[in-house]
């Protein structure tokens, strides 16, 4: 027969066990998220792009970006980082909470 500290014990290690699987599962997640999100930038940079245009070609000023070919590289840029702050928050919500 068990004793209560036995059960506890094995309750804590359970506890353990099933919080690891979990960080497991969401850690996957952002790496899939992640790999998804990526390829979809890659894939909005290169149907965006035009090959023909150089930056020899443009004026160097702010609102050149908006105009031409470039307005899908800012775009992507813009959602990039938008992306990478949400990933940002959370690795350190994720940190405050493990420590």
């Amino acid at each position: 027969m068990r004793t209560s500290e036995d059960r506890i014990e094995q309750l804590h290690r359970r506890a353990d066990e099933l919080q690891k699987q979990r960080t497991g599962r969401q850690l996957a997640g952002f790496g899939s998220a992640s790999v998804f999100f990526a390829v979809m930038l890659t894939a909005m940079i290169v149907r965006a792009g035009d090959l023909s245009h150089s930056i020899t070609d443009s004026q160097f000023a702010g609102s050149s970006m908006l105009g031409e070919s470039a307005g899908g590289f800012v775009l992507a840029a813009v959602i990039a980082f938008f992306f990478g702050v949400i990933v940002t928050a959370v690795i350190f919500r994720y940190r405050k909470r493990r420590f």
